[in-house]
């Protein structure tokens, strides 16, 4: 009687263990995640390209991007479906190698922004060339503070980077199955080596797939890969694997308002800095062909979908730390312009060009490094190059500190340390004479040029010699070393000068920053310059012509 309740028990067991196989695997099993949708609709979001931005930059006229402005958009889309926020590279660094002087200053930052991503909700991460800037053991330590996971399908050692090889997102009989790949070609040399070949390796997870339940004939199955590998390598991987549904991908910055099809799968792509972000919205009340696909733009006001919105005091509290780290970054530098004749700053031309000084002051470029004063970016040097005069070249200054070079005959050659001290007073008081101000280019022309004017006579008062801060003269001309007593030989005609400026507006008014500069393409991206816009911005900042 016992041996044939033993067996029976048995046969309970055997039977119990083989129908739960898959519950032991979900909760067993951590090469992948299985993630219950709570029967909403899915909404899978997604950005790539973040290249290191946290917030946007106080120059744009409709400022994009933003943690602040991410975390209101998913808010706002939370409140209709379950969401799943993914990042398919590029995401920490501006650039696969970091320059030694902004090595600390980059490093924070980056750090900063993994923290601030995985608070937003980043869950899952495919990172891209860019990411790999500090090593793999950088990645490892961001994916121990955060909690973000790398979904890494095509890994060659599985042990190299904490990763899933694969996630399953599922709902009644909906499944949707997340691989993650990265070409292995588009990745510095040294690290090639850590990934398999895309082709072979997704063949080997689509077997890994159908044992556990992947049915590429199902109409409520989705498989999406999110790539690392740019749009040609994707296109191609998806001829290859019809059964495709989505590729997210990344490296190459397109950006597709409507999805690229090739055969059954959809390519997608946002571009770059989290200006927008791209939303899949998976129908869980139909099948496959109830999926939708949209661009959302991060404009600013979507950080007013959370009120009080927390992100706006992270990264006000991290604009104040990275500024430290910037100045100290910058205060490791030196000074290697001694004998080199320094450009010319305003307060020289003005002594000849009294009436092009008065045009130039009504206009936003006399006061342009106040923007960065309000925005706290005023230590950081990819926004200083751009509201300055001069920066990293040998004629101009290489650190925030030498922005203002003090009259010796009055200062004397000063130590560093009292430098330090001068400059913040001179800083201190020009801002508390200024009042708060909130946007340089909404103020009328005389409100401008009564703070130049206030500037330049606080520059007399506190005997500066050169100020390097503000977009001046010789951002736009070209001058001799010894003008005026020497000149060009042979002088250029009055075209070239002209078209040389024009290129030097360019330089900062590029696409990302003024966007209305260009012509609109069909896909919504800036293009070509708008000529006609050009014409317009270059009379409107035209100083009257130099009387003869």
């Amino acid at each position: 009687m016992h041996s044939v309740l033993n067996r029976f028990l048995f046969a309970i067991l055997v039977l119990s263990l083989s129908s739960c196989s898959y519950f032991i695997d979900k909760f067993l099993d951590k090469s992948y995640d299985v993630v219950d949708l709570e029967g909403k609709n899915l909404g899978l979001v997604f950005s790539h390209n973040v290249n290191g931005e946290t917030h946007p930059c106080g120059c744009r006229h409709f400022p994009l991007g933003g943690l602040a402005q991410i975390a209101g958009a998913i808010n706002k889309l939370q409140k209709e479906e379950t969401v799943i926020y993914i990042d398919s590279g590029d995401t920490l660094f501006a650039s696969a190698s970091l320059p030694k002087t902004l090595e600390k200053s980059q490093t924070f930052n980056a750090e900063k922004l993994a923290v601030g991503l995985a608070k937003v909700g980043l869950k899952y991460w495919v990172p891209g060339d860019q990411d790999f800037a500090k090593g793999t053991s950088f990645i490892k330590d961001i994916v121990q503070k955060t909690g973000i996971h790398l979904i890494l399908s095509n890994l060659a050692k599985s042990d190299e980077l904490p990763h899933k090889e694969f996630v399953i997102l599922e709902e009644g009989p909906h499944k949707i199955f997340l691989l993650g790949i990265i070409n292995p070609q588009v990745l510095p040399s040294s690290y090639k080596i850590l990934f398999k070949d895309m082709n072979q390796s997704l063949k080997e997870s689509l077997l890994k797939l159908k044992e556990k339940g992947y049915d590429e004939k199902s109409p409520f199955h989705r498989l999406v890969v999110i790539s690392h590998s740019g749009i040609g390598p994707d296109a191609e991987l998806s001829k290859s694997y019809p059964m495709i549904d989505w590729v997210v991908g990344a490296h190459t910055m397109n950006f597709l308002r409507f999805p690229q099809e090739e055969g059954n799968t959809k390519l997608v792509q946002v571009l770059s800095r989290n200006h927008y972000l791209g939303h899949i919205s998976f129908s869980l009340k139909t099948d496959k062909k109830g999926d939708k696909y949209e661009i959302i733009e991060i404009r600013d006001e979507l950080k007013d979908e959370i009120k009080p919105n927390p992100y706006l005091s992270f990264i006000d509290q991290h604009k104040e730390e990275l500024g430290k780290i910037q100045k100290e970054e910058q205060s490791e530098l030196l000074k290697s312009n001694l004998g080199v004749i320094r450009y010319s700053t305003n307060s020289s031309c003005i002594e000849c060009h009294d009436s092009q000084n008065k045009f130039w002051q009504g206009t936003s470029h006399a006061i342009a490094y106040q923007t960065l004063i309000t925005a706290n970016e005023q230590n950081n040097l990819s926004c200083v190059k751009c509201h300055s005069l001069g920066l990293g070249e040998e004629k101009g200054f290489k650190r925030v500190q030498d922005i203002l070079e003090f009259d010796q005959t009055i200062h004397g050659n000063l130590p560093e340390e009292e430098k330090v001290v001068l400059t913040e007073k001179y800083w201190k008081e020009l801002q508390e004479s200024f009042g708060p101000i909130k946007s340089v280019r909404q103020l009328k022309p005389e409100k401008r040029r009564e703070l130049a004017t206030k500037w330049g006579a606080h520059d007399q008062s506190q005997h500066v010699n050169r100020n390097f801060a503000n977009v001046q003269c010789l951002n736009c001309h070209i001058q001799h070393d010894n003008h005026p007593f020497e000149n060009f030989d042979p002088p250029m005609v009055n075209d070239q000068k002209v078209a040389k400026m024009k290129d030097k507006c360019l330089t900062c008014h590029d696409p990302d920053q003024s966007p209305e500069w260009y012509q609109k393409q069909e896909n919504g991206l800036p293009g070509a310059v708008n000529q006609d816009v050009l014409n317009q911005q270059f009379k409107k900042m035209s100083c009257p012509k130099v009387s003869k």
